[in-house]
């Protein structure tokens, strides 16, 4: 490689370098419109003199790269992200309060498990009862 060639592929990565802040700032944008209560689970509804309003929890994710002329290939610049919607809740409006309701996950209340494997426990003494006679 000629110290022409070096220059101008040194040339070419600053300016992929330089691509690097505006293409993060593209992907944050995009996936910023694509996550969020509004986008995942529509808009507040209203009926009734009541009006319920969705809350999630969002996630984004970005990451950019740049190219090394050092290394003796060609530069170039690549990015990706993601992003993540889980619902919480709901607040719920009307003419007297503004309330919170969370969302709860059956599974994740001790008490509720401890009745089901209690429940499980005792169907399967009594199948194995009425299988011995």
């Amino acid at each position: 490689m000629t110290d022409k060639d070096a220059n101008e592929a040194y040339a070419e990565a600053e300016t992929a370098a330089g691509q690097v802040p505006s293409l993060l700032a593209r992907l944050a944008e995009r996936l910023g419109t694509s996550a969020g209560a509004k986008a995942a689970f529509g808009e507040p509804v209203t009926e009734g003199g009541r009006t319920v309003i969705p809350v999630a929890q969002s996630m984004v994710g970005v990451g950019a790269g740049g190219g090394d002329p050092a290394d003796g290939s060609d530069s170039g610049v690549g990015g990706g992200g993601g992003a993540l919607t889980r619902p919480l809740g709901y607040i719920e409006l009307t003419s007297a309060q503004a309330e919170f309701v969370p969302l709860t996950k059956p599974w994740a209340d001790a008490k509720l498990v401890l009745a089901y494997a209690a429940i499980v426990l005792i169907l399967a003494r009594m199948v194995v009862k009425l299988v011995r006679g």
